[in-house]
């Protein structure tokens, strides 16, 4: 082959298979974060599609599109990056990995055509979880249990949320905003930083739909694994009575953002000015006012969702005047964004602060399975397939946040898949055989090695 230098002095050969080095040296501690937490037996245990033992396994093919999601990967076709590295391969212990086309097929198995078919046209509907999702759900149980057990926490702040995933697949339903796609529901788990659930929805399914439902779930599936205090944040698809009514008598503290209809903006309106207070934010180590205020105003929904036996809630206030505010097409200088509570014990601005801490957890969450691990790229048409996509994501993420809480070091904890991926994930390392072992040479200076050598020493401690 001709040798071309480039602008750099080095030249390119290429070979039919370089086995003695991997350009994914540390994804391979993925691979045994998932065995070693008992993710790829409850794969074994929850799925059982193969009637026949010839093929690739259900956890085998769940071991690999989690393998991709974590690498980068946003569709099964980039499967052939992985194949075709040869020593990754030789450190996962797999000659081959499933090829794109039995990826899809596996996908394929997770849906129902008969449940999806049940859909009324033009109205929102939530296909019945075929049991293949029943049994990644109970996938992303074992994980929640594994953690929960290593890093016991017993409260759970549980925070709402709904994302919406733009989509030109022919089966994808038109969204409130945006075009067709799709809009998952989720609930996280702010003390753990994992999904409790995520449900993968048609586009049309309004944000507040099955909200109690989904949060009843989450906290029935945590009670389980031993979290005896729980707290409730969520946006306005939260604000509905079945959902303030369950928290009420569940003694679960909320705070959830109010739809500003005409009779309470009536009364913000009228407030004095001396009901008004700064609202300060943290900046770093101390408490900045900048162009926020907040109130506390008496309001009570029209028809009557506050139960006699019970402090009534609280209904909270910000006045936000953003700069150049003459410009907003309506004309007016403030914005006004509510907060119902039925938190008495803390003051509003505390009150207020702890409510918006959802926007990053859940809405960052949210944008790390959507943008960084595959999510916003949809396999099929296959209502089905895609849910599956999903639910794979979230486990994806999961499993990464259990890594970084349970193996990597402690100042690893905020770091995103992206930055996981510079750092660890795509290392570069060489294969040799020694004896009857088989050792991954890595460089003492790479700053992912030390990470690496620690979390195999965290994840499978020596006996």
């Amino acid at each position: 082959m001709n040798l071309r230098s480039g602008r750099l002095r080095f030249q390119v050969q290429v070979v039919d298979s370089p086995a003695a080095v991997t350009a994914h040296a540390g994804l391979p501690l993925v691979i045994e974060a998932f065995r070693t937490l008992g993710l790829r037996a409850a794969v074994y245990r929850h799925l059982g599609f193969k009637q026949r033992a010839r093929g690739y396994s259900e956890a085998t093919c769940v071991e690999t599109l989690v393998a991709l999601l974590a690498a980068g990967g946003e569709c099964v076709d980039d499967v052939r990056v992985l194949q075709a590295d040869a020593g990754l391969l030789e450190l996962w212990g797999h000659a081959a990995v499933p090829a794109a086309e039995t990826l899809r097929a596996f996908l394929n198995r997770f849906h129902d055509a008969a449940a999806v078919a049940a859909r009324v046209p033009h109205t929102a509907f939530i296909p019945a979880d075929s049991a293949g999702l029943r049994g990644l759900a109970a996938v992303q149980v074992q994980l929640l249990r594994v953690v929960q057990q290593q890093v016991p926490q017993p409260r759970a702040t549980l925070d709402v949320d709904a994302n919406q995933i733009p989509s030109a697949k022919r089966t994808a339903l038109p969204m409130y905003e945006d075009g067709p796609g799709y809009q998952p529901l989720g609930v996280w788990w702010a003390e753990q930083q994992l999904w409790v659930t995520s449900q993968f929805r048609d586009g049309n399914v309004p944000a507040q739909c099955g909200v109690l439902e989904r949060v009843q779930e989450s906290v029935a599936t945590l009670r389980a694994l031993g979290v005896t205090e729980f707290a409730l944040r969520s946006d306005t698809a939260g604000y509905q009575h079945a959902v303030l009514n369950w928290a009420r008598a569940e003694r679960v503290p909320f705070a959830i953002s109010a739809d500003l209809s005409p009779d309470l903006k009536a009364r913000i309106v009228v407030l004095p000015e001396t009901a008004w207070q700064p609202l300060r934010q943290w900046q770093g180590a101390e408490l900045v006012h900048r162009d926020r205020e907040w109130a506390e105003v008496e309001f009570t929904p029209s028809d009557g969702s506050t139960r006699k036996n019970l402090l009534p809630d609280r209904y909270l206030v910000i006045r936000a005047r953003p700069r150049q505010g003459e410009l907003f097409a309506d004309g007016s200088a403030v914005r006004y964004y509510a907060t119902v509570t039925n938190r008495w014990d803390w003051d509003g601005e505390r009150l207020l602060r702890w409510s918006h801490e959802r926007c990053g957890t859940v809405e960052l969450a949210h944008d790390v399975l959507k943008n960084e691990l595959g999510g916003g790229v949809l396999p099929s048409y296959r209502f089905g397939a895609n849910a599956a996509w999903w639910q794979l994501v979230v486990l994806t993420a999961n499993l990464i946040s259990a890594l970084k809480r349970l193996a990597l070091p402690a100042d690893w904890l905020p770091y995103r898949p992206r930055r996981l991926r510079f750092l660890l994930f795509h290392a570069a390392g060489r294969i040799v055989r020694h004896g009857r072992r088989l050792i991954l040479l890595l460089s003492r200076v790479h700053p992912g090695t030390a990470a690496l050598v620690g979390a195999r020493a965290r994840l499978v401690p020596e006996t």
